[in-house]
Order: structure tokens, then C-alpha cells, then sequence
């Protein structure tokens, strides 16, 4: 089964939220900064997702291009994210072959879904209920 994610982002924040995602649906994230690395990190044969920050230093466009061309890898579910005012980049990253993208709040709240969506496939998520603190 593949469990892997490999994730295009620079910022801090959302490798160490998205690590902490994988990891709690047992799965692995492999996190590259340079869109020109997104083929090598995908060829493994065991990715699940890829997940890809927009904003990214260098523009992601022609690596998502190609991952979404290349018969190895065109099935893999791609799924970029950035601010929600940014129209232009939402167009391109559909162009370039994203399946979705979403606005950093919706790719926020929806990440753990995503990610049990594609790396465990049928599995569902369950919420515990938050134990009340007793009195003192």
C-alpha cells in the first residue's frame, strides 16, 4: 500500500503540521523545497499524495506539469494550497494538472482527510471526545 506523501513547501509551519498529519495516519512524508526534486522524490513508486505549497520559492508549475504527464506518476492525486486572494495562482496550478487547490484555511482544516483519503484508502476517522478536567 502506498503511504507516502511527498510534500513541496519551505515553511516551517506546514511541514511540521503535515508531518504531524502523516504521521498520525501512519503515514510518511518525504519533504523536498525545489519544485525541480518533486519527479526524483515521486519515482519511488510509493507515494500516495502530493502535496504542494504554492507560494514556494520557485514556481511549481512546470513540475506539477510534468508529474501529471509522465506515465509513472499521472495518477497520483496532487493537491496545492495558497492564500485564497490568489485567483491567478488557483488558474495556473488547475492548469498545470493540480486536482485541487485550497485555500490555506480549507487545506489547514481538511489535511488529516486528505491525507487518510489517499494513504489509507477506506480507512475512517474517528474523534475522541475531550475529557472533561475535574474540578479542584
Amino acid at each position: 500500500m502506498n503511504r507516502t506523501v511527498v510534500v513541496l513547501a519551505d515553511d516551517p509551519y506546514w511541514k511540521t503540521k503535515i508531518d504531524h498529519a502523516a504521521r498520525s495516519a501512519q503515514a510518511s512524508a518525504v519533504f523536498i523545497s525545489d519544485p525541480k526534486e518533486l519527479a526524483k522524490a515521486v519515482e519511488t513508486g510509493k507515494t500516495a499524495l502530493v502535496l504542494i505549497d504554492l507560494a514556494v520559492r520557485h514556481e511549481p508549475f512546470a513540475a506539477i506539469a510534468a508529474l501529471r504527464k509522465a506515465t509513472k506518476t499521472k495518477g497520483i492525486h496532487v493537491v496545492g494550497w495558497c492564500e485564497h486572494t490568489r485567483k491567478d495562482v488557483e488558474k495556473k496550478a488547475m492548469e498545470a494538472g493540480c486536482h485541487e487547490v485550497l485555500s490555506r484555511s480549507s487545506f489547514s482544516q481538511h489535511l488529516a482527510d486528505l491525507i487518510m483519503t489517499h494513504a489509507l484508502p477506506g480507512a475512517t476517522r474517528t474523534e475522541e471526545e475531550e475529557k472533561e478536567l475535574p474540578e479542584e
